[in-house]
């Protein structure tokens, strides 16, 4: 059984490592995507130069996001930086999983941050499909940093 912990930057351990669940890309799931974002470009939903439907490239962005929850209760955060390394397109019909670590966390101007670095993998090949890392602001446990309480 896995016990869950707040999230914070006194828990949180550099090399420290997390794998999302999986998840099966539906034709349901592009879909959705293309009306959130507005983007009906027809490679979702046709033929497209990679030979088949494909999905829009970060469909899976939260999927990254995601596997932090498999160790941690996460209540509240500030993406201060992400980059995505697009190598393969994801398709409909691929069951895919993030695995990541923490590669660094520190303190600048009174602030927490940790950063993941993580690549997503379609599981039954184990290809690599997207690689990048993310930064994220760490709200302490009041939710309000020393020097906004001050203002």
């Amino acid at each position: 059984m896995v016990e869950f912990k707040e999230l914070s930057y006194e828990v949180v351990e550099v090399g420290e490592t997390f794998m999302s669940d999986d998840f099966l890309i539906k034709p349901e799931d592009v879909a959705t995507f293309a009306f959130a974002v507005d983007d009906y470009n027809p490679w979702y939903f046709e033929e497209s130069p990679f030979g088949g439907k494909i999905t829009h490239p970060v469909l899976l962005g939260n999927q990254a996001l995601f596997m932090r929850h498999c160790k941690y209760m996460i209540s509240a955060g500030l993406h201060a930086k992400i980059q995505f390394e697009f190598l393969e397109p994801t398709r409909p019909g691929m069951r895919v999983r993030s695995h990541g670590k923490v590669i660094d966390k520190y303190e600048r101007r009174g602030r927490h941050y940790m950063v993941t670095q993580f690549e997503t993998i379609e599981e039954s090949t184990n290809t690599v499909l997207t690689r990048g890392q993310f930064t994220q602001m760490l709200f302490p446990k009041s939710g309000v940093h020393q020097d906004a309480k001050n203002s």
